[in-house]
């Protein structure tokens, strides 16, 4: 009599070997189609027919047995939520990410700068008292100097005068520059934070993205590979099936 255990052994590691570089299943796979050839070994070289008729029943039900284990750890396998990271539903919440996504949501919307003072806003409130102060004051200098009311009273004041509101316009500008250019500091500086504070939620958002994306790239990958493999082992089937057709027997 062959030695059906030996013949059956050797079979299954070579199956296994084999299955191993298909996939994940490949080895349990594989297993079944080496035990299914180490039994038809066994059965090439008996001689009894009762005994041949007996290693066919056997290689029908254990590769049936073993196949039927295959597909019920595939389903038990992909259907588990906690092998994988993605769900249907982080790719639902991808797709509506990159549909929704807008960059221009991210730039800062400002209203135009604007300015509305004038260098008179800036004239001291006094200045019609200091020029006729200082209209005074040199009146009175060029009576005590012996001028008096005439011309040289008078451009001596009108000198002094105007000398007076050219050092009142000259304040007045610089404090309308110095005014002027703080709003505008303020203005840009709030456009600045305006801006930074969006490129920080575009950042954010788009971390959200690639994390979103990452998981629907998961459950695709797991969809794809759970089709995969079911056409492993249906193929896996479909060859234990040809094999042991030869010998009259189905799965």
């Amino acid at each position: 009599m062959a030695n059906y255990a030996s013949s059956a052994l050797q079979g299954a590691a070579m199956g296994a070997g084999a299955g191993a570089a298909a996939g994940p299943w490949g080895a349990l796979a594989g297993g079944a189609l080496g035990l299914i050839g180490g039994i038809f070994s066994a059965y090439g070289e008996e001689e009894d027919e009762g005994r041949k008729r007996q290693l066919l029943a056997e290689a029908q039900e254990k590769f049936n047995l073993t196949q039927d284990q295959v597909d019920d750890l595939l389903e038990q396998y992909y259907e588990n939520p906690d092998n994988f990271l993605g769900t249907p539903e982080d790719v639902q919440a991808y797709r509506e990410y990159v549909q929704n996504y807008n960059p221009g949501d991210y730039v800062a919307d400002y209203e135009k700068f604007n300015y509305d003072k004038s260098v008179d806003d800036f004239v001291n409130p006094y200045y019609d008292k200091i020029i006729a102060d200082t209209s005074k004051r040199i009146q009175n200098s060029a009576a005590g100097a012996g001028v008096g009311r005439g011309t040289g009273a008078a451009n001596a004041i009108a000198q002094g005068v105007a000398e007076k509101e050219n050092e009142l316009y000259q304040t007045a500008l610089n404090q309308y520059n110095t005014d002027r250019a703080q709003t505008y500091s303020e203005w840009s500086g709030n456009i600045d934070k305006m801006q930074q504070r969006l490129n920080a939620l575009r950042a954010a958002t788009e971390t959200k993205g690639n994390n979103l994306g990452n998981l629907a790239q998961s459950y695709t990958d797991a969809q794809q590979n759970k089709f995969s493999d079911q056409i492993g082992a249906m193929q896996n089937r479909s060859n234990g099936n040809l094999q042991l057709a030869s010998m009259g027997l189905m799965i």
